[in-house]
């Protein structure tokens, strides 16, 4: 869950690495007050694939949105988006937003991220 790892008492970490991407963004939409992502979305297109992960909207964490990464692999373009919606089970629910919103928020951010990385 959130702000949990999957380290034991007796592990360090000694080393990340990352791979770097050809091309990548990150656009999030800030909860006014606090400047917290409600949602945030970061894409990145590599060689061989794609990656979309969304931040702040589940209840679950970051999780991957995998029909986005198929759709942007065949073309990492924002029309490659479209006709792609997010479902609202497992988003976040409270008085900044309701888990429909979150869902059109991650869309709309990842269209304009994909545009931002090209």
């Amino acid at each position: 869950g959130m702000f949990a790892t999957a380290l034991e008492e007796d592990e360090i970490i000694a080393r990340v690495r990352f791979p770097i991407p050809a091309a990548a963004d990150y656009q999030k939409f800030e909860q006014p007050a606090s400047r917290f992502a409600l949602v945030g979305v970061f894409v990145a297109r590599y060689d061989d694939h794609v990656r979309v992960a969304v931040t702040g909207a589940s209840e679950n964490g970051v999780f991957r949105w995998s029909e986005a990464e198929q759709a942007l692999s065949a073309s990492f373009a924002p029309e490659a988006l479209d006709g792609l919606a997010l479902s609202p089970d497992g988003m976040i629910e409270d008085i900044h937003g309701t888990a429909a919103y979150r869902a059109h928020l991650a869309a709309v951010l990842a269209r304009r991220a994909v545009k931002n990385a090209n």
